[in-house]
């Protein structure tokens, strides 16, 4: 699990606006400081309240402690939905019972999940900061005025223009992967006391000292021992140039593109959309990044293997993992998690094909993804975000997508839950999960009441100190979840 955002008092306001916005994005008025009775009589006020037709929103903003006052005001007022956001929560999400009525206690970031989840606010409806909604259409560079003619001007300056078509193809791989491994070690032998040297691999010495000379990369060494290499990643002006390659690429090949989302619109949106990552946990830099096999480590590292990739459903089902920061808000974490079991499971040799095909068009190569050590750990194709734009503003998701990611996540739950032995883990780890995935309770409760009627596992637990289901069959348990989500993912 991620650790909780440390928010502190002076945070208040910022929160109590946000929540506000929030409400307003989903259609309610919505005010702050709103009059209200409270439980000594008399009145006060309510953080925010949200009004639209007959339901209405009340929600509490406290620094910690006990909130058995705000949570008895808000049931005195007859909200029909109660929340209270804990500064600092010594848990993700609960709830307390006052009067027979629920009151739900949340940390900031957990508010709109619950607010989603509340309202059957529908998987596909973007987020308050979603930024999918208005999909700005490619904007097709003007050579002749950008960044790509000043770096001609360069090189014709330094008589270095016979290099124009390598540097701006290096200037593509480098944007496109955006940490290319522009050196490797070889001839390392610690125990002989050899420190090896490098040997140049993706891109010429002679571009590299032309691609640091015009200034647009930035290069580091990284990793130990064996895997210790040279990196490239672009900087500011690289950014730009790359960008400007990408469009123009998107240019010359759109009547292409255009056939494929012709054939295959509702798949390459899926095998898009879960594709989706991101450099750094929390930014908004996001890519294509497609898997091909992982890697597996020979010798004490000098050789790297490819693997053959998982086929296992129920396997890559659990390997996903969706948590509060794990995913890009493009869309629901619950279609987050659904289009990439398609993507790797149904669609596994479309989107191989699709990718080959980009890459023959200059629109996606194969690059490594690397652990903190700089081992190389899968082998991948990646694609950039203007790629991903285009495509996305031209294709639909497909028809009843929501039903079935709802369903899939109720699956992906209950597989989730069931490795965990630990009662009041597991039972922290469904919950969360329900409030991440927006998942009703109901629909796990329905899955359990089935696998229970053939003697699987038992019915859904409620106590709170207890794990939320036994499984009383593991192998008929396997078989249950991989019959039923290799049946979800041939809807499409």
């Amino acid at each position: 699990m991620t650790a909780m955002t440390e928010w502190t008092f002076s945070d208040h306001n910022l929160i109590q606006k946000d929540v506000v916005q929030i409400l307003r994005f989903y259609g309610f008025t919505a005010q702050e400081e709103t009059p209200a009775r409270i439980p000594e009589g008399g009145y006060g006020r309510t953080d925010v309240v949200g009004k639209k037709g007959h339901i209405t929103i009340g929600v509490e903003i406290v620094d910690s402690g006990d909130v058995a006052r705000d949570a008895k005001k808000l049931v005195m007022n007859g909200y029909t939905y109660k929340y209270i956001i804990v500064l600092r929560p010594s848990k993700h999400v609960d709830k307390i019972l006052v009067d027979g009525e629920i009151v739900k206690v949340l940390d900031p970031t957990s508010f709109e999940h619950e607010l989603r989840r509340d309202l059957r606010i529908p998987p596909t409806h973007p987020y308050f900061r979603g930024g999918l909604q208005q999909e700005p259409e490619i904007e097709i560079e003007n050579i002749a005025s950008s960044i790509l003619q000043e770096i001609r001007d360069e090189l014709y300056d330094i008589g270095l223009e016979m290099y124009e078509k390598d540097v701006f193809d290096a200037l593509r791989r480098v944007y496109i992967s955006g940490e290319l491994q522009a050196e490797k070690r070889v001839g390392y032998n610690p125990a002989a006391r050899m420190p090896g040297e490098y040997q140049t691999v993706n891109i010429p010495p002679e571009v590299l000292a032309i691609l640091e000379k015009l200034q647009l990369v930035n290069t580091q060494r990284v990793g130990t021992g064996y895997s210790r290499k040279l990196v490239l990643f672009p900087n500011e002006r690289g950014r730009e140039a790359g960008h400007a390659i990408v469009t123009k690429t998107i240019s010359k090949y759109q009547d292409e593109l255009g056939r494929l989302i012709q054939n295959y619109g509702s798949q390459i949106w899926i095998v898009l959309m879960g594709s989706l990552s991101t450099r750094y946990p929390g930014q908004d830099d996001f890519y294509i990044s497609y898997p091909i096999n992982p890697m597996r480590k020979l010798y004490d590292g000098v050789l790297y293997k490819p693997e053959p990739y998982e086929k296992n459903p129920l396997k890559i089902m659990k390997s996903i993992y969706i948590g509060r920061s794990s995913y890009i808000r493009l869309t629901s974490p619950s279609i987050a998690l659904f289009t990439k079991f398609v993507a790797y499971t149904t669609l596994r040799d479309f989107a191989l094909s699709l990718f080959e095909e980009l890459e023959r068009f200059g629109l996606a190569i194969k690059d490594y993804l690397y652990d903190s050590r700089w081992h190389p750990i899968e082998e991948v194709y990646k694609a950039p975000r203007e790629l991903f734009e285009f495509f996305i503003s031209r294709t639909k998701e497909p028809p009843q997508l929501a039903y079935y990611a709802q369903k899939l996540s109720a699956y992906y739950v209950i597989a989730r839950v069931s490795e965990i032995v630990h009662a009041q883990t597991a039972r922290r780890t469904y919950e969360e999960l329900l409030q991440i995935l927006e998942l009703p309770e109901t629909a796990v409760a329905e899955v359990l009441a089935d696998m229970n009627r053939l003697g699987i596992t038992s019915r859904l637990v409620t106590r709170p100190d207890a794990a939320p289901f036994i499984v009383l069959n593991k192998k008929a348990f396997e078989k249950y979840l991989t019959d039923k989500i290799t049946e979800i993912a041939k809807y499409v």
